[in-house]
């Protein structure tokens, strides 16, 4: 029995520490999670996605109103009314009541109406080409959120790696400051600056812990998802991103973005439809045909001796005809509906100028900031290397005594400020080097 019970203990605690582990790695989130979970969860996108659905119910309008239309109409009437009966004398007067039916079905179909049948389908057509271009844009700007975030939790997680570092190795001193004050070899005020310092790395450390907290409950903000101790990500090969060439000649770019961006394909449709928003107002002032045709039955109690059936079946009356409608004078409302129309049309002009000005002063600037931060990196990297060399020295002259610690500490701090500058360059790097190849038609991803 005891290796019975022992066996189903063993069995739960086994599947509680597995769906533990099981929950801590889907906490643990890639760039790409963590860009499709926020578009799955983007209210924005659940705005463009119902702006599609919009606008291809607009379009399934637009077509349907190129064939013809069927109506049935029936009405029912009493009417009374009093005669002078002078058949027979003494008949006086009589009030007689009868009713009436009338039921038929009529159609329509538009002949011609200046082609707006054919430009409104041809609208909406470019009106849905536009949404669905949209929620590519949407994506992309999301994306781009998404990346700038995710960098920022790497460079937090780094200097948190960089202070406990930093800490561990303050710690070692002082345990050592320690020992050569109990010996007499160093002074109580040295001891103290070595004291002093470990306080301050480890405030230090306690910071960046912080700033790596809120990047992470950032990012989940951003994703839209509820903000969770459990949740990390995935930490990429920073380094072999360093040594990949961006490219940084702004015009280039350029060029290459005109061809590539979505927000600028639906600002061009939306001057499309612009266009078409013109032509079909001028349309209201042509002459419109329609074919038109019904057919109609009726019964009054006025037949008598002829039952309901009987009358309705036996009057059908069929009709058919051509309708034209020439506008004459519409009080200005044609012309002045052309003239908002061209109004409008030409502010969707201006907004395409912004658009393509907006994308040049982006890509420049991030071609800008490319080699800013390239150039940065490099020198960040070569001063790390000279700031390591005078900590090594300084500290060996620390230990034999030739210094005091003032200024070993001055050149430890140094070191690190050297460490932080680097790192904070390192990822400055790579997210410029990404929203650069972004504007190449790159993905976006580490």
């Amino acid at each position: 029995m005891n290796t019975f019970y022992k066996s189903i203990i063993a069995a739960l605690l086994f599947t509680v520490l597995t769906g533990t582990e099981s929950l801590a790695q889907d906490m643990l989130f890639s760039l790409e999670d963590c860009i499709s979970y926020a578009l799955e969860n983007s209210t924005t996108m659940g705005r463009a996605g119902n702006q599609v659905e919009s606008q291809s119910s607009y379009l399934e309008q637009a077509k349907a109103e190129r064939g013809p239309n069927l109506m049935m109409s029936g009405s029912e009437s009493l009417s009374s009314r009093t005669s002078y009966m002078a058949t027979n004398p003494g008949d006086g007067w009589e009030r007689e009541n009868s009713s009436y039916l009338d039921i038929g079905l009529s159609s329509s179909l538009t002949l011609y109406n200046g082609a707006k049948l054919k430009n409104a389908v041809q609208q909406g057509k470019t009106n849905l080409l536009a949404a669905e271009t949209d929620i590519q844009t949407q994506e992309e700007l999301i994306s781009l959120e998404v990346l700038s975030a995710y960098i920022y939790v790497l460079y937090y997680k780094e200097q948190v790696k960089n202070s406990e570092s930093q800490m561990e190795v303050t710690e070692k001193q002082l345990e050592q400051a320690n020992a050569r004050r109990e010996a007499g070899i160093l002074s109580p005020s040295d001891f103290l600056n070595m004291k002093s310092q470990y306080a301050s790395d480890k405030a230090s450390l306690i910071a960046s812990q912080s700033d790596l907290r809120i990047g992470l409950v950032s990012l989940m903000q951003l994703m839209n998802m509820p903000a969770s101790s459990a949740f990390d990500i995935v930490d990429p090969d920073i380094e072999s991103l360093l040594f990949q060439k961006t490219e940084t000649d702004a015009s280039m770019v350029y060029n290459v973005a005109l061809g590539l961006q979505p927000g600028l394909k639906t600002a061009e449709l939306d001057l499309e439809s612009a266009e078409l928003d013109i032509i079909l107002a001028k349309a209201d002032a042509l002459p419109a045909l329609s074919l038109t045709g019904g057919i109609n039955s009726w019964y009054s109690s006025t037949q008598t001796g002829i039952s309901l059936g009987e009358q309705i079946s036996r009057q059908i009356n069929p009709n058919l005809g051509l309708t034209l409608s020439i506008p004459i004078y519409q009080r200005k409302k044609v012309k002045n509906n052309i003239k908002q129309a061209e109004i409008q049309y030409e502010n969707y002009q201006y907004n395409l100028v912004d658009i393509k000005n907006d994308l040049r002063k982006a890509i420049e600037q991030a071609c800008t900031d490319a080699m800013t931060t390239q150039s940065l990196f490099d020198s960040n990297s070569e001063q790390l290397e000279a700031e390591q060399e005078s900590y090594r020295l300084a500290e060996e002259m620390f230990a034999q005594g030739l210094v005091n610690s003032v200024d070993y500490l001055t050149s430890k701090n140094n070191l690190t400020a050297a460490e932080n500058k680097l790192t904070q360059s390192k990822y400055n790097m790579v997210l410029q080097n990404r929203i650069v190849n972004y504007y190449l038609g790159d993905p976006i991803k580490l």
